[in-house]
């Protein structure tokens, strides 16, 4: 079967699956005729397994151990285990403070900044924090609005100097239309190419195929 056909029935992306192969995770067949991917029964039950772990957290390096027997399953839920139960004390915390804020009716004027800002900062030091990912994912959001913007003021610039050569010293009209789509149909598709790319990184598929 096809990519198409495993994105429907195992319920990740394409890109997903393109980057659990460039990791190892799944060696799909190449058709000799037309030279797509095709994948059998045996990386649908792979990919399966990789999304059921991703689904509990568990890292692709990890994953990539388990399926090759470096690791056993039950070793990496353990581990995995121990990773969650901290994780569930760190929350339980945070929800003691937010419990504490509000028993406390505490307002801007009052609120004890002092403490709460220590308690969160021990909980920062032991690698906790609740806006980790949403950081990040607004960092890969500027990055990606200011690389498509410097890409379009390039392109946007070639075709000025194109359109400057033509009045100075003109090519015939065809070949200079075709040239100049080469620097305009870019700049028209870039807008929708960053759309696309904003709405992957906020499902999270821009972190290393972390939304599965």
């Amino acid at each position: 079967m096809l990519i198409n056909d495993v994105e429907s029935i195992v319920g990740i992306s394409k890109k997903s699956i393109r980057y659990y192969e460039q990791m190892g995770l799944i060696h799909p067949d190449r058709s000799e005729s037309n030279g797509y991917r095709t994948y059998n029964e045996f990386d649908i039950r792979q990919l399966k397994i990789v999304k059921f772990l991703r689904e509990l957290g568990v890292p692709v390096q990890e994953i990539k151990k388990v399926l090759s027997n470096e690791l056993s399953l039950r070793a990496c839920v353990e581990s995995r285990l121990l990773t969650i139960e901290q994780e569930m004390k760190n929350y339980q915390k945070v929800c003691s403070m937010c419990y504490k804020l509000i028993d406390a009716n505490e307002s801007l004027e009052t609120i004890q900044i002092d403490q709460y800002f220590q308690d969160m900062n021990v909980l920062n030091k032991e690698g906790f924090s609740m806006r980790k990912v949403e950081e990040e994912h607004n960092k890969q959001i500027k990055a990606a609005i200011y690389s498509s913007i410097g890409f379009c003021l390039f392109m946007g610039a070639m075709a000025a100097l194109m359109i400057y050569a033509q009045m100075q010293e003109p090519m015939p009209m065809i070949l200079f239309v075709v040239v100049l789509s080469i620097f305009v149909v870019p700049i028209l598709v870039i807008p929708k190419m960053l759309i696309s790319r904003i709405k992957e990184i906020k499902k999270g598929e821009a972190d290393e195929a972390s939304k599965y």
